[in-house]
């Protein structure tokens, strides 16, 4: 229930943000309303040997989604060529109902042109929100489910394609992409679901589409900005079933626009975790680790220092930031981490975040926190 209200907090900041930034034009023209719907076909990636037995057919599903494209009322919907916004629902078949059930999902997307002319656009999109999966593992009446651990799963969605424009109002789309259902290891087991699809949609706009024209040079903050992120979460460690860690962050990150859009820079972290005497004798059963360091643990084994390279992408008043990091030091042996952050501006001086940090394709815990803007 609790990462349901979450995800469901987000996708209202997506959305709310999008459309309530500051305008930066005297021109006030409203974002279009369409419709959209279509199915795709593609199959579950086989990403760990236990799951090459699980999944039986291809993979499978609908959507159907409601949106509103923007004309230019703003700065960055120039940078983004005008794009879109919009809530969907999609439904899936991961291949193998009688191991994963069925998934529906609610999430929030923003579809953004590469090149367009009058008749086709290449576009791609990225989307995130909450599925829910409605076969999980069960040690009793589902234990060949290695994959998903339980039914409320966050849910991502990328994707590329072409669209065309039948008339001013209609288009058809044919888009490539890739989903992915996981709780964050909230909840094991988690190797998370991922489907690789085609998808065919037709699109159709309510409502007459106008542009406001704008220079296309808009001017931006070169200035380095300095940033600090306290953030908290909680992760399950294995045996499965047993107590949740809690796990806590703090980064300073300083970057710098590089355009518009864009900006790169670098910070150091210091990251707490008390699951890491659990997955210590985890790991002893495997002798990955020296008897010593399991009879007498040490508190500071629970911290980890490490630095970060940053790129951050601005949506208005949304920012999403990719962070790759390498440990200066992790008890366990780890070199390289990841993080993934959505920041949603609240006052010039703080943010609100939540964000996913892994090692590569491994989720280990997904985070809330709260970012204070020290120079900007």
């Amino acid at each position: 229930m609790f990462r349901n209200i979450i995800y469901t907090i987000l996708l209202v900041f997506v959305l709310y943000y999008a459309k309530a930034e500051q305008e930066t034009h005297i021109d006030s023209v409203s974002p279009t309303l369409f419709f959209q719907a279509g199915g795709y076909s593609g199959f579950t990636l086989a990403h760990h040997r236990s799951m090459s037995f699980l999944i039986d057919d291809y993979a499978r599903g609908a959507e159907f989604r409601v949106g509103w494209k923007f004309n230019g009322r703003k700065a960055w919907e120039h940078v983004y060529r005008y794009p879109s916004v919009g809530l969907g629902y999609m439904a899936l078949d991961f291949g193998s109902p009688r191991i994963f059930g069925y998934g529906h999902t609610l999430f929030g997307f923003i579809n953004i042109p590469i090149v367009k002319s009058n008749r086709f656009a290449w576009t791609y999109e990225m989307g995130t929100g909450i599925a829910f999966v409605t076969k999980k593992f069960d040690g009793q009446t589902n234990p060949n489910n290695g994959v998903i651990g339980s039914h409320l799963n966050a849910f991502l969605l990328i994707s590329t394609g072409l669209e065309y424009n039948v008339s001013k109002h209609t288009s058809f789309l044919l888009n490539v992409g890739l989903n992915h259902c996981s709780n964050g290891n909230s909840s094991g087991p988690n190797l998370g679901l991922n489907t690789l699809f085609m998808s065919m949609s037709a699109k159709r706009m309510i409502g007459e589409p106008r542009t406001v024209l704008q220079s296309p040079k808009i001017p931006f903050n070169r200035n380095w900005e300095l940033y600090s992120f306290v953030g908290s979460g909680v992760k399950e460690v294995k045996p499965f079933g047993s107590k949740r860690a809690f796990v806590s962050n703090i980064h300073f990150t300083a970057r710098r626009k590089i355009s518009y859009s864009n900006a790169w820079g670098g910070g150091i972290d210091l990251m707490y975790d008390t699951g890491i005497d659990q997955m210590k004798k985890s790991d002893y059963e495997l002798d990955d680790l020296e008897r010593d360091s399991i009879n007498s643990p040490k508190i500071m084994d629970r911290f980890a220092p490490g630095v970060h390279a940053n790129w951050s992408v601005f949506f208005g008043k949304v920012v999403f930031d990719i962070q790759m990091g390498v440990y200066i030091y992790n008890s366990l042996g780890k070199m390289i981490y990841n993080r993934w952050t959505l920041e949603f501006e609240i006052t010039n001086k703080f943010s609100l975040a939540v964000g996913l940090k892994s090692h590569f394709a491994t989720a280990e815990y997904i985070q809330l926190g709260v970012i204070w803007h020290i120079v900007k």
